[in-house]
């Protein structure tokens, strides 16, 4: 494989670290942060499938990549690796100090706004940058990434390797097993055990830190538009995660993809696909998308007074909250939009009727043991887009129809159903209505299965 020509240069942080990075391509900037055990700005092209996306990459965009303090060729925290705080946590090694990083490296390339991509245990740095400085950070791309390291997939692994790693300092004993056997391909290998190798044992100390690292309660901030991929194929699986992420954030979008550690040993074509289509400089906004057709769909929390105070406003909310946050969820899923929550419901707007449908299944299913009931009402026509929101007929349908349901229901105007057609959904008339507001009478339905065709 051929690499292209890179100079690693070198700049200082904030707090006096110096940090290693380099850049190729042309384009729009993309910052990629790495995880610890692989990142080393020089060694890591040694590995067919990391160099590879760098190449893909760059055939695209002005691609910068850069070691976090403590790896490659970059510095290790103030102090050095035995500074610890009063707190006992590893001094220089929050999420705001290696963030720091990342913005030395921006600055000294001149660089005032990028898309971000940062891999595994970095979730947290990647969604404080872009909490923190949303002028900077235009796009986040989140890959096999958390926001809490500690109650994430991939907390049981870091506090096991580090045991792992204190018995063979204390013994000398080689370690029995790696967990990267399970997760490189067989082929690429040898590569990949000298480049997560290359690294002396502050590496471990470094792992420890970052067991402290979260960034759960910043989600709401985020505004950046943000891709969030899933890898199928892990050991442990980072879906649950990549789900709170996505519930967390407003603007953002699920995609699962084949393969173990995205993005380099996953399905890189799907990964692309999905950034070029984040990214590209003629890109529709989310109002330009959804000109035109849509099947849009209400969410009607059941009773939702009667709960409140049955119990509590505290509680009550909490159980909304959960509720609105599947309801983001599986919206981006089905590659939907949740375009407001109503407090004891939500709107939510689709491009593909079957995909609208399957997501009402699918949130019934959820909500199919409470706390919490929901019925469900849907329209498709062309509603009125305006700063985000849409309104219109379709909009008023879909409400007055969701009212007609009971709990655990789904009922469709009788365009949704012919639009559903040779799909495999079933339904059930549920004869003709008046409608508040509407002149003619609507022939309404009922999907009758409980799952997807």
């Amino acid at each position: 494989m051929d690499y292209p020509s890179r100079n690693i240069r070198f700049t200082t942080s904030e707090d006096g670290v110096d940090i290693a990075f380099w850049e190729i391509g042309e384009g729009r900037p993309v910052i990629i942060l790495n995880q610890y055990t692989i990142s080393n700005v020089e060694m890591e092209w040694i590995v067919p499938s990391i160099a590879s996306f760098y190449l893909q990459m760059a055939e695209r965009y002005r691609v910068i990549r850069f070691d976090p303090r403590g790896a490659g060729l970059s510095g290790v925290p103030p102090g050095g690796w035995g500074a610890f705080t009063e707190s006992g946590a590893q001094k220089g090694m929050s999420t705001h100090e290696v963030g720091l990083d990342c913005v030395a490296v921006a600055s000294a390339l001149g660089i005032e706004e990028y898309a971000l991509m940062a891999n595994g245990v970095f979730g947290p740095v990647g969604i404080e940058l872009a909490a923190k400085h949303p002028d900077a950070v235009t796009e986040l791309i989140l890959c096999d990434a958390m926001a809490d390291v500690a109650s994430s997939y991939l907390g049981p692994v870091l506090r096991t390797q580090a045991t792992m790693n204190e018995v063979q300092r204390e013994t000398g004993e080689p370690l029995p097993f790696s967990v990267w056997e399970r997760l490189v391909p067989p082929e690429e290998l040898e590569q990949f055990l000298e480049l997560a190798n290359a690294e002396d044992g502050h590496l471990m100390t470094g792992t420890q830190a970052q067991q402290e690292w979260s960034a759960e309660l910043l989600l709401g901030d985020v505004v950046a538009p943000t891709l969030v991929f899933s890898s199928r194929g892990r050991v442990g699986t980072s879906l649950p995660d990549a789900r709170l992420i996505t519930a967390g954030i407003t603007n953002s979008r699920l995609h699962v993809v084949d393969g173990t550690i995205s993005p380099y040993f996953s399905d890189q074509k799907a990964i692309l696909e999905a950034i070029d289509d984040l990214l590209k400089p003629d890109k529709p906004t989310a109002e330009q998308v959804e000109e035109g057709f849509r099947t849009v769909v209400f969410t009607d929390i059941v009773e939702s007074t009667a709960y409140l105070q049955r119990v509590g406003d505290e509680a009550g909310r909490t159980a909304v909250r959960e509720l609105e946050q599947t309801v983001a969820s599986l919206a981006t899923e089905n590659e939907g939009r949740v375009v407001k929550n109503l407090g004891d419901g939500s709107l939510v707007s689709f491009g593909s009727n079957s995909s609208a449908i399957t997501f009402a299944l699918e949130l019934q299913d959820a909500c199919s043991g409470g706390p919490l009931y929901l019925r469900v009402g849907m329209a498709a026509g062309e509603p009125i887009q305006e700063d985000g929101d849409i309104h219109g007929t379709v909009v008023a349908q879909a409400s007055r129809i969701g009212d007609l349901g009971d709990a655990g229901e789904v009922v469709v105007s009788d365009s949704v159903r012919q639009l559903a057609a040779g799909k495999g959904f079933d339904f059930e008339p549920a004869g003709e209505v008046s409608l508040k507001g509407f002149d003619e009478p609507e022939r309404v339905w009922k999907v009758t299965q409980t799952t997807r065709p």
